[in-house]
């Protein structure tokens, strides 16, 4: 009987130990598609000058999305973008259009831009008397938040540094009514400078600028106005100064900003809620400042020792505010491609976007490390999954984002319109993975922010960069619902767990100068490994077992 029952399970034992075997082997084959040569082949396209730079809705971004495209059908990855309808025959009457997917999710943005048309007044009642004074734009004062033309006529209102803490009973807007007034808003929040003063280890605010303006929102304010300490003297650069290539340092600081008056917003059935964020120059910031009758020395110092709000109503000082805004209709697409896996309905998405700042006069922003290096991550995961020869168990899609440089609309288009959002058990992103921050001066240092409550994730790493021998050091972030300036946050905002790696800042971050020659490759290739090694992981795992306090079913 024993005999027999051994008999009967060798062959079942060869098979499965052969099929570990295979396994095995085929992760290490794969691993070989992640190479320098096929890095720098890929990325040396997507960030060559006739991309020109490969801003969202233009020819270069069109051409990189058809070179995105056209490496998923070399990889052998299944398209997921929109439905296409052709005619297989063209002439006969009575055909049926083949619907098909296609590789491209497209979408519509509105890009706007603030005109010439701005004005800013501060009306004061004096002795019944109404005074007014206007104050220049880009002298004394610029705009965020503004997508429509707008006009304000309101009342001010001083908020300290308009924040909320219900644990410590701390409300900037508890005392003051700022219901359809402008709100005086410091930076910061008690503390905010002092890391070893008790409010600061108190409050510590992880995504603080989007905390505030919730707040202010809810609160009913319609417009801000910042005060801060360090106050600039004007905005913009003199008209009389001429801008010279010799002084490129100057030259570049100013094309840089030229791309951040180019801004978007999806184009949905609503207008997104936001307030008009006025910064302000030093002259107009001692002008309120001395009519309100605040020191923001004093006030912040008073502030970090007292943790107490001092709110108030400001008698006699209203502010008019117009704002003109020139808009334009725009199509633009992700890349979307998949592997599908044995449990169709459970995904993973590895993304990294693939637009950029474009060009502006004769510079062309190339973005070699931004992003064009997390796209060929994408890329080579993709490659490296199908060279694995296995389909996984969950199904992987691959994700080229457009519009992150405008606000990651790409990604938050994507999961809001993705059907079954909720069976995303992880995104995977990839943002600037190519360069060394100047202070890392062996070159191998490297950022992972995860969702917190899978711990695990972070063991894998580490385990995967052992046992591969991967020169990496890695400083690993966890929080609760990790936020930033990249697509993960998309994720992360609808409860998707994230792993998001970043190789570090450098000085040509939005600068023509971030060139495909300041790639260092091996740490590149490194962190894509990385990247590949968690993904076949994940994708073949119970997920249980990298939260904390779960135990695995399996």
């Amino acid at each position: 009987m024993k005999f027999f029952s051994i008999s009967l399970y060798l062959p079942l034992f060869f098979f499965l130990s052969c099929n570990f075997s295979v396994h095995g082997q085929s992760v290490d084959e794969a691993l070989k598609t992640i190479n320098e040569s096929s890095l720098k082949g890929q990325l040396g396209f997507l960030a060559s000058d006739w991309m020109e730079g490969r801003e969202s809705e233009t020819k270069g971004g069109y051409m990189a999305g058809d070179y995105i495209a056209s490496m998923f059908q070399v990889f052998g990855i299944e398209p997921l973008g929109d439905i296409e309808y052709t005619f297989p025959v063209v002439g006969h009457q009575g055909i049926v259009p083949e619907a098909k997917p296609s590789f491209f999710q497209k979408f519509n943005i509105i890009k706007y831009k603030l005109n010439d048309k701005q004005s800013f007044s501060l009306i004061r009642e004096v002795d019944g008397t109404q005074l007014i004074k206007n104050f220049g734009y880009e002298t004394d004062y610029t705009i965020n938040g503004i997508e429509n033309d707008t006009e304000i006529n309101a009342p001010v209102v001083f908020v300290g540094y308009g924040i909320k803490n219900d644990s410590l009973k701390y409300n900037d807007f508890a005392r003051v009514n700022v219901k359809g007034k402008i709100i005086l808003r410091l930076d910061g929040y008690p503390g905010f400078r002092d890391t070893t003063s008790s409010s600061y280890k108190k409050l510590k605010f992880s995504n603080l600028w989007n905390e505030k303006e919730k707040w202010a929102i809810e609160a009913g304010a319609v417009g801000i106005i910042n005060l801060s300490s360090y106050p600039r003297k004007d905005f913009g650069k003199p008209l009389n100064l001429p801008l010279r290539k010799e002084n490129n340092e100057t030259e570049e600081a100013s094309i840089s900003g030229k791309y951040y008056e180019k801004k978007a917003v999806l184009a949905i059935d609503s207008i997104r809620r936001s307030l008009p964020v006025i910064a302000i120059s030093a002259r107009l910031q001692n002008e309120i400042t001395s009519i309100i009758n605040i020191d923001i020395n004093n006030f912040e110092l008073d502030s970090k020792n007292n943790l107490k709000s001092t709110s108030k109503e400001i008698n006699g000082l209203k502010v008019l505010l117009k704002c003109g805004v020139e808009s334009e209709l725009m199509t633009i697409r992700n890349v979307l491609g998949m592997i599908e896996g044995v449990n169709k309905g459970e995904f993973i998405v590895v993304g990294a976007h693939y637009d950029h700042l474009g060009k502006y006069n004769e510079y062309i922003f190339n973005g070699a490390d931004d992003n064009g290096s997390g796209t060929v991550g994408m890329l080579s995961i993709a490659r490296a999954m199908k060279a694995t020869g296995r389909k996984p168990e969950k199904t992987i899609i691959f994700a080229a984002w457009s519009g992150e440089e405008r606000g990651l609309l790409g990604s938050q288009y994507f999961v809001k319109n993705f059907n079954g959002i909720q069976r995303i058990v992880l995104n995977l992103n990839f943002d600037m993975i190519g360069r060394s921050s100047v202070k890392d001066s062996v070159g191998n240092k490297c950022l992972i922010n995860y969702t917190s409550v899978y711990r695990g994730f972070e063991e894998l790493s580490r385990k995967n960069i052992t046992s591969y021998h991967l020169d990496l050091d890695v400083k690993y972030t966890g929080s609760g619902k990790p936020s930033g300036g990249s697509d993960y946050a998309s994720f992360a905002e609808k409860e998707v767990p994230v792993i998001s790696f970043m190789a570090a800042m450098h000085p040509d971050y939005h600068k023509p100068s971030d060139e495909t020659s300041k790639i260092e490759w091996k740490k590149m290739e490194n962190i894509i490994k990385l990247g590949f090694l968690n993904v076949n992981d994940l994708a073949n795992s119970d997920f249980n077992k990298f939260r904390i306090g779960v135990k695995s079913g399996k």
